[in-house]
């Protein structure tokens, strides 16, 4: 089964501060901060530390939305952009080359449903990220043609923390600095995902 995605149907990049050359336009405005992350993937209009974000409350493909995170995290003073507003102001100040967030999009099973997606999702979440101490926020995109305007396949976005919520962990609130920063641990996570969805890349398909 194929969704948006044909040939990456899990992909894993970041915001950052300071970005390279590697960063397309479009990136550059979603995942210049992790607050116009969190503004992209929940289709609002806003502004972060650079200045006024697009105004992605244009958009009508947000289905569904959520948080998976350890108990700590589940503080008033995190509630929605709280939690990714600390994370920015901290890389503004200490760290602004290092990522500030991960920030993945898979593809989801056509036709399972919302229900069906968000159990997909928050299983996911909870046996890879939050039982790594993580905090997910996490948002669907889908839209069915209507029109002149194309369809959207069913997808989803994570964002993912780089330090550690859950308080039984020994490096809860520091950075992890081996947390999802190589070829190897992105590709571990996106295979963990293909056999969560049952969605895996075309060439695979193929060569299957």
């Amino acid at each position: 089964m194929f969704s948006l995605y044909h040939d990456r149907p899990f992909n894993v990049r970041y915001a950052l501060h300071q970005h390279s050359g590697r960063y397309t336009p479009e990136l550059l405005r979603t995942h210049r901060t992790a607050r116009a992350s969190w503004l992209y993937i929940h289709r609002q209009h806003g502004s972060d530390l650079v200045g006024p974000t697009p105004d992605w409350s244009i958009r009508d493909d947000l289905v569904a939305s959520g948080r998976c995170a350890p108990a700590r995290a589940n503080h008033p003073s995190l509630d929605g952009l709280g939690l990714w507003d600390q994370a920015d102001t901290h890389a503004a100040q200490i760290r602004p080359d290092e990522p500030v967030c991960a920030h993945a999009v898979g593809s989801l099973p056509i036709g399972a449903g919302i229900t069906g997606w968000r159990s997909l999702i928050e299983g996911f979440s909870e046996d890879y990220l939050t039982s790594q101490g993580m905090t997910v926020d996490w948002a669907i995109h889908q839209r069915a043609a209507d029109g002149d305007r194309p369809e959207i396949l069913p997808h989803c976005h994570l964002l993912i923390t780089m330090r550690a919520f859950d308080a039984s962990r020994p490096d809860l609130g520091r950075v992890r600095q081996n947390w999802l920063r190589t070829d190897k641990a992105r590709k571990a996570l996106a295979e963990k995902w293909w056999a969560y969805s049952g969605i895996t890349p075309r060439i695979y398909a193929i060569a299957a």
